[in-house]
């Protein structure tokens, strides 16, 4: 699944949200998972991206290595399913929702293996100074020796 683009969205008065139409008809066969990701947003991943990446994180993990165990911590205690309703509406649960800093207006954005979930404000912020020319024409603009730009 590769999802791209960007969609403005509400948060209803219950606290529920739809993902962008365009996504879901892409996830609709698996579960969903929300976690709190760097930069302040919300990702939400496949289950198979999921298991990739506590897998990925298993590996990585000793029990000497007391930082990989703190930061495994912090992402597997900030992880949790999601579940739609019959109008395909979830609620994000309260603790992801504070630290993401959300509000009634919110900002989805497809990020190739994951869609992120961000305050406007904040994904603005997050943004905010990217040099484009910079990684369009020196970081992104050949891959396998092919000019995509």
């Amino acid at each position: 699944m590769l999802f791209t683009g960007k969609y403005s969205l509400h948060v209803d008065d219950k606290g529920r949200l739809r993902i962008p139409q365009r996504f879901r008809d892409a996830i609709v066969t698996t579960q969903i998972y929300a976690m709190y990701s760097a930069g302040g947003c919300i990702s939400f991943i496949t289950e198979e991206e999921y298991g990739s990446l506590m897998q990925n994180l298993g590996t990585m993990i000793t029990v000497a290595d007391t930082p990989a165990l703190r930061a495994a911590r912090v992402i597997m205690g900030n992880t949790a399913p999601l579940a739609e309703d019959s109008q395909g509406r979830f609620t994000l649960p309260a603790d992801l929702k504070e630290k993401a800093a959300l509000g009634r207006d919110v900002i989805f954005v497809g990020m190739g293996n994951k869609i992120e979930l961000w305050d406007p404000q904040r994904f603005e912020d997050n943004i905010s100074g990217v040099d484009y020319d910079y990684y369009c024409k020196d970081k992104f603009a050949a891959i396998n020796g092919e000019i995509i730009f």
